[in-house]
């Protein structure tokens, strides 16, 4: 934002990354305006339509086929400043039920970490540290 380099601010851009990474989506996506943003696209989507963020090459091909057949109409949400602003929703609700159950709780582990990350205040960000640590529980119990 034009301020000076910190860590605070690497912890955020890692942040964006992982969610860009898993999404498939950039923050610059045409999609994202009126307040809708890449954090707070994938933030309202957990948990229940996981299958409907998640980048179609990582998921399985039934669950890549089913997301898209879904109909997909606008929703008025609330960003983390409880400003309104319009995402997509899905008809279907229940797609991540799909996707294996440790796929869903391994997905959902890392985009939380993005979204820890990618929090507007510098403060309530996850440290590198955590992040680590987080990382590689989520191995240890997934792979």
């Amino acid at each position: 934002m034009g301020g000076k380099a910190s860590t605070e601010g690497d912890v955020y851009s890692y942040g964006v990354l992982v969610l860009e990474m898993f999404t498939g989506r950039m923050p610059t996506d045409d999609m994202f305006k009126d307040g809708l943003n890449l954090h707070n696209f994938v933030k309202m989507a957990l948990p229940k339509r996981l299958a409907q963020v998640v980048d179609p090459m990582l998921l399985p091909r039934e669950v890549e086929e089913l997301g898209v057949a879904t109909a997909v109409m606008m929703a008025t949400e609330k960003d983390d400043n409880d400003n309104e602003i319009e995402a997509e929703e899905a008809n279907n609700i229940e797609d991540s039920r799909h996707i294996d159950v440790d796929m869903q709780k391994c997905l959902l582990s890392i985009l939380n970490i993005g979204i820890l990350c990618s929090l507007e205040s510098p403060k309530e960000r996850m440290s590198m540290e955590e992040v680590i640590k987080e990382l590689q529980l989520i191995k240890k119990c997934f792979h």
